[in-house]
């Protein structure tokens, strides 16, 4: 795993998993209200998404057509982001949760009393943290 972190260049994969977190929180404005992902006492996310596609075509419009392929597409994306969350430890979902994915911004400084570690063992938290999130979704930046 040590070779694997030192190869990856830390902040371009942190920015970019921070950009994949702002297109989720974006995303989900897109979803109804009892479609959202909720969090488990475990930190995992559970998504309850796919919508039936209607099957009757016979009248509908173009518009209609479109919108049921952007929201499966959203669907599809926010699947794919909530199962690369689930595969990362609970305090890696805990430290990814409580930066991003809270109603409030919460600093580093906020979090660490929060994931009960120092601050030796929290800046690795985060950083396998990022790392291994952006492996799921393959979106790390090497050096």
């Amino acid at each position: 795993m040590t070779d694997i972190l030192e190869s990856v260049n830390y902040v371009e994969t942190k920015n970019a998993v921070k950009n994949m977190m702002n297109l989720y929180k974006l995303l989900l404005l897109r979803l109804e209200e009892n479609q959202l992902p909720k969090m488990t006492a475990k930190y995992g996310l559970s998504f309850g998404g796919k919508t039936s596609v209607r099957s009757t075509r016979s009248s509908v419009e173009d518009y209609v057509i479109k919108k049921i392929i952007l929201e499966n597409k959203i669907e599809e994306y926010v699947t794919k982001i909530i199962g690369a969350f689930n595969r990362l430890d609970e305090d890696e979902r805990k430290y990814l949760y409580l930066k991003y994915l809270t109603d409030m911004t919460l600093s580093d400084e906020q979090i660490m009393p929060q994931c009960h570690m120092c601050l030796r063992n929290f800046r690795e938290l985060k950083k396998v943290a990022y790392v291994k999130f952006a492996m799921a979704l393959g979106i790390e930046v090497y050096n």
